[in-house]
């Protein structure tokens, strides 16, 4: 039979406390480009439903141009709180992302965003009683110095309603 002595509880207790310690500040796995970039665009998608402009404006590099609009980060802002605080779009989905790692701090994407004023939970309920405006954006996203991921560099076109489903 084991007695438990003052000793051996402050030695299991600084045991437990050292391994909590190790386990905290541990080293954490940094994501993948194609990981880091999907969060970004997911996080930036779900600031916009949320008319949270800031939101998405954290996701834009202050070297952002747009390619073919020549659009940087203030037009963007501007045309971005022009769309989403109106009030115009309840809902935003985003379909078909693809996201290509071009080099540990690169990576290239392409995804379907669709606007619906609208109260459908799912995309396939979207077109049901909606208003629909859907776009297909590719862009570039770096990683930057402060280790944040932004986009860099996007283009869009629209996309016709039939091609949505």
């Amino acid at each position: 039979m084991m007695t438990l002595t003052r000793s051996r509880v402050v030695g299991v207790g600084l045991a437990l406390l050292a391994a909590g310690a190790v386990l905290y500040f541990w080293p954490r796995q940094e994501p993948g480009v194609q990981e880091a970039v999907t969060r970004r665009v997911v996080e930036m998608t779900r600031a916009a439903e949320e008319k949270d402009v800031g939101g998405v404006m954290e996701g834009v590099s202050e070297g952002f141009r747009s390619e073919g609009g020549g659009w940087g980060k203030k037009e963007v802002r501007g045309v971005l709180t022009a769309q989403v605080l109106r009030g115009q779009w309840v809902r935003i989905f985003m379909t078909n992302l693809e996201v290509r790692e071009v080099s540990p701090t690169q990576g290239d994407f392409q995804a379907r965003f669709i606007f619906g004023r609208s109260e459908a939970a799912r995309v396939e309920e979207l077109a049901a009683s909606s208003v629909l405006n859907a776009y297909l954006i590719e862009g570039t996203f770096e990683k930057e110095a402060d280790d944040e991921w932004r986009v860099v560099r996007a283009k869009y076109r629209p996309i016709d309603a039939t091609d949505l489903l």
